[in-house]
């Protein structure tokens, strides 16, 4: 049951078989929030792309082919395009780990994802977040934003802002990324009486033929599958902004 003294939030985009410290992010809090009411946009998007390594250790491009309306339709209108290259990153799956000793166990995962019906991308990607944080252990509640809180208005600190209030969150747990990109305003959050904590992720190594940090989870099951959210929790570090 969580404390209704302390609750503790992250908001972010329901990203493609995302790194680790999104997962870390999704470990320490009590509500972990899909924000998939905003636009997905133009430029290469963490929602359809990541990275794993090649076979031969070089860090290569792992993504999903999606049809957006328009510039300015939001992630959940977005959908999941299941042509060849659906299934050619699959197999270039196999190829890369075939001498992982989790390999089977997490193609198996990977052949579970790729068969949910849906092809909505945040429903993709929430299925298969949520699915292996239940397979790691994690207990954190979800929420939807379009879903389950329907608090969408601009600028997107506000949209963010609205969240938080709604589910009476007192912390706020946020990547480093949106605050070096001028995002967040800890200030701002701090006026409404919510706490804001900033990431600051050091990213753990791991048994591996060729470790590369910074890659999608599936390089993390693939080799570590058994002790995945020990070694995720090794990086934890987060510092109070204000």
């Amino acid at each position: 049951m969580i404390d209704k003294k302390s609750i503790k939030v992250a908001i972010q985009q329901p990203n493609f078989f995302p790194w680790l410290g999104y997962f870390e992010c999704i470990d320490i809090v009590d509500i972990y929030v899909f924000l998939d009411d905003v636009a997905f946009g133009s430029k290469p998007k963490r929602m359809n792309r990541n990275f794993i390594s090649s076979e031969g250790g070089e860090k290569i491009n792992f993504t999903m082919s999606v049809s957006t309306p328009s510039l300015s339709s939001e992630i959940r209108d977005c959908k999941v395009i299941r042509n060849s290259d659906f299934f050619y990153y699959r197999n270039l799956l196999k190829r890369s780990y075939k001498k992982a000793p989790f390999f089977k166990k997490t193609l198996n995962l990977i052949d579970e994802i790729y068969s949910f019906k849906n092809d909505s991308v945040s429903e993709f990607n929430i299925n298969l977040i949520t699915l292996i944080c239940s397979i790691m252990g994690i207990k954190t509640k979800f929420k939807i934003s379009s879903k389950d809180l329907n608090c969408k208005c601009k600028p997107a600190q506000d949209h963010l802002i609205k969240i938080l209030k709604k589910i009476q969150a007192t912390e706020f747990y946020a990547s480093k990324t949106g605050v070096d990109i001028g995002l967040y305003d800890p200030k701002k959050f701090k006026n409404e009486n919510i706490n804001f904590f900033q990431q600051e992720y050091k990213h753990p190594t791991y048994n591996h033929d060729n470790f590369l940090p910074y890659l999608s989870i599936i390089d993390l099951l693939f080799y570590n599958f058994d002790n995945a959210l020990n070694i995720i929790r090794n990086g934890r570090n987060w510092t109070k902004k204000n």
